[in-house]
């Protein structure tokens, strides 16, 4: 550790009083009550408590955070939680990283948690897009529309929901093959053949999503071909012309 010029108790006044001298990048004021924890000074102004000690035979110094967000005691409370565990032979800083990473999987995780099929759908129609003919667009575009426009040819009447719109709103993590086969119960009463053309944009879509990085189990790529939804949906009856 390197030469300490000063080092008291530090106390609101003595914190308060200290000061860089111009001539300086940085001062220190080191703690009698805390020996690793230390008040550093800048020319500017500023003024940060500091955590400093050696592992390894190597110095290591954290910034602990301002006088404004750490109570002088508070702050000896951190530099003797930090001597803890160099004293154990863990770095403070590797257990902060692990702790960020954490802390941004954790983040991640929620995020594809409350992925809605909408959201999901809307990124892979983007990025599949250019790879597809006019007609494979329209039909994407067509299973998942909103309804509710007013239709060419008529002035009273509006356009219905396309037969996927209302599993737009569900969680992706919740497009379970029992919802999927709720979903078509229901629709193939009406319209039987826009079930099985969205069974099969379905089946491409949760293929898709099972294999983003960021959605790694949040979607089942067989959640569309289970036998009793295919059964739901029927088979396309031979054209007699």
């Amino acid at each position: 550790m390197k030469k300490q010029i000063s080092r008291v108790r530090l106390t609101a006044g003595r914190v308060d009083a200290f000061t860089c001298p111009a001539d300086k990048p940085q001062a220190f004021l080191w703690d009698t009550e805390a020996p690793t924890l230390a008040l550093r000074a800048t020319p500017t102004g500023r003024k940060t408590y500091v955590f400093e000690s050696r592992l390894n035979g190597a110095t290591i110094r954290i910034t602990i955070g301002t006088l404004t967000d750490w109570p002088i005691e508070q702050a000896r409370l951190k530099a003797q939680g930090l001597k803890m565990l160099v004293d154990s032979g863990t770095d403070p800083r590797e257990v902060e990283r692990d702790k960020q990473a954490a802390a941004v999987e954790k983040k991640a995780t929620a995020a594809a948690d409350a992925l809605t099929v909408g959201e999901a759908w809307s990124r892979y129609t983007a990025e599949r897009r250019p790879f597809w003919g006019d007609l494979n667009i329209h039909d994407h575009e067509s299973v998942v529309h909103a309804g509710g426009q007013k239709r060419t040819r008529s002035k009273v009447k509006k356009t219905i929901p396309g037969v996927m719109a209302e599993l737009l709103p569900l969680r992706l993590i919740d497009l379970t093959a029992p919802a999927i086969e709720a979903w078509a119960a229901k629709e193939s009463k009406t319209r039987p053949a826009r079930v099985r053309l969205a069974l099969r944009l379905l089946k491409a879509f949760l293929r898709w999503a099972a294999n983003e990085p960021d959605l790694k189990g949040k979607a089942d790529p067989t959640a569309a071909s289970a036998k009793k939804t295919r059964e739901i949906a029927g088979k396309a009856k031979t054209k007699n012309d």
